[in-house]
């Protein structure tokens, strides 16, 4: 990369307070993910004089080589509207392009403040100017009138392949509040078990958000689990849409919510 250079330890006091001045939330997430072991890997900042001035970066979802999801993106205020995140975003992308990315995932909230409006207008016509598109809107999702949308860019041509269901014995084994909203939960499941969950083992599972006043529970699955999509809508989930393509082309992320 010629702008961007890779983040360093000493670099996050500095990001965090940048990000803060955007999002106190994603200012707390941020330095909780990056003083973890390996959280700063991934992750690039953008530098004027000597100052950091921006930050940007990906992470890339466990079983999905070629799928890139964009993390913390900001630019510091005294530098907004003046191209840096155009910049920062077109050398990110350009670089996943080159190692081989198939898609890359960005999320933004709709929030609109009362005094400043909808804060994430500026960052979506960004995106979309470079030819990401929205696939999914969660409504709800963040808090109550705040809805998360998901968009993706192609990095590269789909390839069309046959895909075969697979019966994928899945089993939840927690329940947890989503990081970063107001009472919006989800659940934890590996397939490893010996046979599918039913509806009986969904109903433990809202029982468990009921208790801790939940608003929501949003999940997502390989679309090609066999036999996870009707269990879940026969417990009373909706299906809120796909990320396609997004373990590999013709796999896509299949999303759930069910709310309260």
């Amino acid at each position: 990369m010629q702008k961007l250079r890779e983040m360093q330890p000493e670099d996050i006091k500095a990001v965090v307070q940048l990000i803060e001045t955007h999002d106190e939330d994603d200012a707390d997430e941020a330095r909780e993910s990056y003083q973890q072991i390996g959280g700063i890997m991934d992750q690039y900042v953008l530098e004027q004089n000597g100052q950091v001035i921006g930050v940007t970066g990906f992470l890339t979802p466990p079983g999905c080589d070629e799928t890139h999801v964009l993390s913390w993106t900001y630019v510091h205020d005294d530098y907004t509207n003046q191209g840096h995140g155009r910049i920062m975003l077109n050398e990110l992308i350009a670089f996943l392009k080159e190692q081989g990315g198939r898609k890359v995932f960005v999320r933004v909230s709709d929030y609109v403040d009362d005094e400043d409006g909808a804060i994430y207008a500026a960052a979506l016509h960004v995106y979309q100017s470079l030819g990401f598109k929205l696939e999914i809107t969660h409504k709800d999702y963040y808090d109550d009138g705040e809805a998360q949308m998901i968009l993706g860019l192609r990095l590269k041509e789909a390839v069309n392949v046959p895909v075969e269901q697979e019966h994928c014995p899945v089993q939840f084994n927690s329940v947890f509040e989503i990081a970063e909203t107001d009472d919006a939960y989800s659940f934890g499941w590996h397939d490893e078990s010996e046979s599918l969950f039913n509806v009986a083992d969904v109903e433990i599972g809202l029982e468990q958000v009921r208790k801790d006043e939940g608003r929501a529970v949003f999940l997502s699955f390989p679309s090609n689990y066999a036999g996870v999509a009707d269990r879940l809508l026969a417990s009373g989930f909706t299906n809120t849409g796909t990320l396609d393509d997004y373990f590999e082309d013709g796999i896509h992320e299949q999303h759930f919510a069910y709310r309260f």
